[in-house]
């Protein structure tokens, strides 16, 4: 279910915890926001909430999970419109991405501020697997679109465009300069170009 176009009084008790949380955490970070200011805002009973989460960890690690299905829900809708070429279809990442710097709502990547925050030396194994999770699964994406290419180097490929969307969003985050991602689409199309196996049409669909 998409939470974040749900209004929260038409929502079950876990559901209005889960946007609240995701809300507040996204927008004030995980370590500011406390459990009581969920519980007020969700309009829940503390029981109800202990009930569906037996611990904050718990639910900063299905708050992560939510944002990692819309987030690959989006890539997925940007990259799978028909009658992409291969090349387009990676490229259609940055697209999406330019339309998500634009919303009013954008505070950067949470998978980022969650290792921020949790990162190796934290004892919050849950919310660790979870970000480890995404970012594997974001990789494992890329390479997927990378694949039918045929790149000399499809490795190397899947990590300069993985540097290239990690990149896009902090600078968007920290600069508000609309050109970003635009600027490292170009940039990618000249890579991915440069890797082309000369026998690859870069305008054959798929």
């Amino acid at each position: 279910m998409d939470l974040e176009s749900q209004p929260l009084s038409g929502l079950a008790p876990r559901e209005r915890i889960v946007k609240t949380a995701s809300d507040l955490f996204y927008r004030f970070s995980v370590h500011t926001v406390g459990i009581d200011r969920i519980i007020a805002e969700s309009g829940v009973a503390k029981m109800t909430f202990y009930k569906h989460f037996p611990s904050k960890a718990n639910l900063v690690a299905t708050y992560l999970r939510h944002k990692n299905i819309l987030w690959l829900q989006m890539l997925g809708t940007a990259t799978g419109k028909a009658g992409l070429s291969p090349l387009e279809r990676v490229l259609a990442i940055f697209d999406a991405l330019d339309a998500s710097f634009q919303a009013p709502s954008f505070r950067g990547c949470p998978f980022v501020k969650g290792m921020a925050e949790f990162g190796p030396e934290g004892n919050s194994p849950e919310v660790q697997m979870t970000i480890a999770a995404h970012f594997e699964g974001l990789r494992a994406f890329v390479a997927s679109l990378i694949a039918p290419l045929a790149l000399n180097e499809p490795k190397k490929a899947v990590v300069q465009i993985l540097s290239l969307i990690q990149g896009s969003i902090v600078l968007a985050q920290s600069m508000r300069d609309p050109i970003i991602a635009g600027a490292n689409r170009d940039a990618a199309k000249l890579l991915l170009q440069a890797g082309l196996n000369p026998a690859f049409s870069l305008e054959s669909p798929e």
